[in-house]
């Protein structure tokens, strides 16, 4: 078994269960080979997770990367609307990735999960500067409110996050009804006039 297929049967075990409940067993029998033919690869059940976990936060970011160069020509309020609409449409056909990232945030909290929180921000970075630019272009062109581009990026990847909760928590029609009234409040912040809200 290669490299390649071990990551996609731990992804799948990890998902399901947690890094916590997991185990190596479990992984090596989805993969098809003892626990010690693991160890090959991987030092550690730690070194198993924090490779899935990498390789998933790469995904992740080739998918916003792509979000934001493809609506790079778009007005700054759309970029802006089209890269949060992203969380919906890149977990809805990628389930085992929302289970998994949700059982992540539990594994990245206390000192053991630094070096995960730091994949994570290094993965965030492309997309916290396409936020940011497109925040900046809406603030130059005079259609949002002058304010604090950090603040903002902040602001809106916090409201990337809770989106994302709300997909994994409740129906399609609630979770579609909170991201319109969340973008709609989110969109009369940022104008500086009636036509920078449309």
């Amino acid at each position: 078994m290669t490299r390649a297929g071990i990551l996609s049967e731990a992804r799948t075990v990890f998902a399901r269960k947690g890094y916590a409940e997991a185990s190596l067993r479990e992984i090596a029998g989805a993969v098809g080979i003892k626990t010690p033919s693991l160890y090959a690869h991987f030092p550690s059940k730690e070194a198993l997770y924090e490779a899935v976990y990498a390789e998933v936060s790469v995904e992740h970011t080739a998918y916003f990367d792509e979000l934001a160069r493809s609506s790079g020509a778009m007005a700054p309020l759309e970029r802006l609307r089209h890269l949060l609409g992203g969380i919906e449409a890149y977990y809805r056909d990628r389930p085992d990735l929302a289970e998994f990232s949700l059982r992540a945030a539990i594994a990245e909290s206390g000192a053991s999960g630094a070096s995960l929180r730091e994949i994570f921000l290094d993965s965030e970075s492309t997309l916290a500067s396409a936020v940011r630019r497109a925040y900046e272009e809406g603030v130059a062109s005079g259609v949002f409110a002058v304010d604090d581009p950090e603040g903002f990026t902040a602001l809106f990847l916090v409201l990337m996050d809770g989106l994302f909760l709300q997909l994994t928590h409740y129906s399609p029609d609630v979770y579609r009804e909170r991201f319109d009234l969340a973008w709609r409040h989110l969109a009369s912040l940022l104008a500086t006039s009636p036509e920078g809200s449309a």
